[in-house]
């Protein structure tokens, strides 16, 4: 792998990171933001597309 691949990689992964802190609920922002390294992209990835279920507030994903 070469830099500008890793560079892109991580890129990729910060916009990923910070599109899901903005669509997800309020509940779970905070243990959002303290797990970001240990959530995979695609667990983002469903945060984005609203397709995940909120125990506390009770939110349905689709």
């Amino acid at each position: 792998m070469n830099v500008s691949n890793l560079k892109a990689r991580s890129i990729g992964r910060l916009l990923l990171e910070k599109a899901a802190l903005k669509e997800v609920c309020a509940c779970r922002y905070y243990e959002l933001a303290d797990d970001l390294e240990i959530t995979s992209s695609v667990e983002l990835a469903n945060i984005i597309n609203g397709n995940y279920d909120c125990a506390l507030c009770g939110r349905k994903g689709a």
